[in-house]
């Protein structure tokens, strides 16, 4: 892990913890860099404010989830991110409480959106077609609300079962497409 990675992580455990005492609103980036023993220009050097130090973290649990997982299918990629996403159960209701502007559910409507989009133009699907965008704009948007609501009120429902729940309602068209991509990239 890099140094730069590392202080981030840093950060990101700080959060974790505050979380346990603070609400995440009044969380700030005084505490934050008193809480590492660092001083504040040192979280500016790598976040703008708390809300990406949270992007990056929810960012970072799934892109390790896609790459670690390279090799295995698509549903039981999406299994395993849904199974982060429960180990982090806590942290993640403390803050998607918030549904502003620069929250994570805005971030988690467009960032996996974005992130398929840029893997299936990779895959030779350049340009990606229009209906297959709006299908993976509509699911990304779909799926963020219903894990949002799954994380903060459904607390028996496994990560399995969200999967399931989720799979099942995504447009068969993007199904094909991103299990496709992947096999692609097992050849």
């Amino acid at each position: 892990m890099s140094t730069k990675d590392m202080t981030k992580t840093m950060f990101a455990e700080a959060l974790i913890k505050l979380l346990n005492h603070v609400p995440f609103k009044k969380i700030t980036v005084t505490m934050l860099a008193n809480h590492c023993r660092v001083p504040r220009q040192t979280f500016y050097y790598h976040f703008h404010d708390k809300y990406e130090l949270v992007h990056w973290i929810y960012s970072s649990d799934l892109n390790k989830a896609m790459v670690e997982n390279a090799n295995e299918s698509w549903s039981k990629v999406t299994y395993l991110f849904f199974q982060k996403l429960n180990e982090k159960r806590v942290f993640y209701k403390k803050v998607l409480i918030d549904s502003g502007q620069n929250s994570l559910l805005e971030h988690s409507q467009t960032y996996p959106a974005n992130l398929f989009l840029a893997s299936l133009s990779q895959g030779g699907q350049s340009p990606v077609l229009k209906d297959l965008q709006f299908s993976l704009n509509y699911h990304a948007y779909a799926c963020s609300n219903m894990t949002r609501h799954w994380l903060l009120s459904e607390p028996d429902v496994t990560p399995e079962e969200q999967n399931y729940r989720t799979l099942r309602a995504m447009p068969q068209v993007l199904y094909n497409e991103l299990n496709s991509y992947r096999e692609k990239k097992q050849v």
